[in-house]
């Protein structure tokens, strides 16, 4: 019998962007796509010679044509599967040019703090949720060059977040 050898690990980085309101922007997965359906902090896998924040700039103007600057880091996860380890990184992220459009065939919603958890998502997103929800007010939530176009969600009671 053959051992198996130790899981592959995959890193990832997802971006935490607010809008002007202090929603938060997230996209649900296509069809087809490994975990379909499920909503999640937009972002990518981290290619080999890459940053996180490097990562985050090229993932998010392939996926929603905006150009960012990454700020901080504000949660980590872990999560394990079927021989399969995903090491994810979250960075607040500002939008300095242009207004997320779904370019990847995802949905995008901007969500309410405390509406986060209404949205399915997978394991390692969700460790973030109560890290969103109980964070303090931002600093500057603003400095985001779009507009709601694109939203689907329109919970009113707002939580300003770091």
């Amino acid at each position: 019998m053959v051992e198996p050898g130790p899981p592959r690990t995959i890193r990832v980085v997802g971006a935490v962007i607010r809008d002007e309101r202090g929603r938060i922007l997230l996209t649900r997965r296509p069809e087809g796509r490994h975990m379909a359906g499920l909503w999640e902090f937009p972002g990518g896998k981290i290619e080999r010679g890459e940053t996180p924040q490097e990562a985050l700039v090229r993932e998010l103007e392939e996926e929603l044509g905006v150009v960012v600057a990454p700020g901080r880091t504000v949660g980590t996860a872990r999560h394990e599967e079927s021989g399969l380890v995903i090491d994810l990184r979250f960075l607040d992220v500002a939008i300095v040019h242009g207004t997320p459009r779904p370019l990847d065939g995802q949905e995008i919603a901007w969500v309410e703090p405390e509406a986060l958890n209404r949205h399915p998502m997978p394991p390692a997103d969700e460790a973030l949720v109560a890290t969103l929800q109980r964070a303090d007010p931002a600093p500057d939530a603003g400095n985001h060059d779009h507009t709601e176009e694109g939203s689907t969600s329109r919970e009113e009671n707002r939580v300003h977040l770091p």
